[in-house]
């Protein structure tokens, strides 16, 4: 029995993606060629893709550039290395988390705006209230009423308080159904909690439940419009206010 029978996962052969003459013996090009075959969908997660050995056979390369191509890959977050008699490098395996802290850690290293990330969470937060008054099911309400208790009970405590707020509209995105979205706040969410941190009071939190508890109550009454309407208004009223704050504060 060969090494890829002993795996239950798609096994994939790189030489049959790889276009005929265009093999190379640099690292990068087989970073581009895998990356490539992953957007075009003939790679999935899981998949095994052989060993360091045989990528350098099939790829036609030495065992330093295989060896290189697949640290860079997997410091990528593309591969992951198994180990043992059913080990390999297999196609990652999906981690949104990971990639919300990359995304952030980018943004964040490109110097993006404070306006930039509040016109963001607008056509993130915006959209998703949309999908989630449609789309939420038992489940999420079930979530969102938790997390809006939670809210009560701590409302004049900020730094507890803060950060259920933001898993309330967390839960809120998750209710859209659409994991894009999802990926998107997920990131986000790491620039945004600390502005939200550094200026919330108790009668800014009982401003915030108010406001979701009508929410709440426009999603169980699958009113899009409404839903729309009203978190559109109170993040533009959140843009202003902190845009101001942070210019008093510069």
């Amino acid at each position: 029995m060969s090494k890829a029978q002993l795996h239950d996962s798609p096994v994939v052969s790189l030489s049959d993606l790889w276009p005929e003459g265009q093999i190379q013996t640099l690292s990068g090009r087989i970073i581009d060629h895998i990356r490539s075959s992953l957007f075009s969908g003939h790679l999935t997660s899981g998949a095994f893709l052989g060993t360091e050995a045989s990528w350098a056979e099939q790829f036609g390369v030495s065992r330093m550039a295989s060896r290189d191509a697949i640290n860079a890959l997997k410091a990528a977050g593309i591969i992951e290395i198994r180990i043992g008699a059913r080990g390999g490098i297999f196609v990652a395996e999906a981690n949104p988390d990971r990639f919300a802290e990359a995304l952030a850690i980018q943004m964040k290293l490109i110097g993006v705006e404070h306006a930039e990330v509040l016109d963001a969470q607008i056509a993130i937060e915006v959209t998703a209230i949309e999908l989630a008054t449609q789309r939420a099911d038992p489940e999420d309400l079930k979530a969102l009423h938790n997390l809006l208790a939670q809210m009560r009970e701590t409302s004049d405590q900020p730094e507890i308080f803060t950060p259920l707020a933001m898993q309330f509209r967390e839960a809120l995105i998750v209710a859209s159904k659409n994991r894009v979205l999802i990926a998107q706040f997920r990131g986000l969410r790491h620039l945004l909690l600390p502005y939200y941190m550094r200026h919330s009071t108790k009668d800014v939190a009982e401003r915030a439940i108010g406001a979701h508890e009508a929410l709440l109550a426009m999603i169980a009454a699958r009113d899009v419009s409404g839903a729309s309407r009203l978190m559109r208004e109170r993040l533009y009223l959140i843009r202003d206010v902190q845009l101001s704050q942070k210019s008093s504060d510069s």
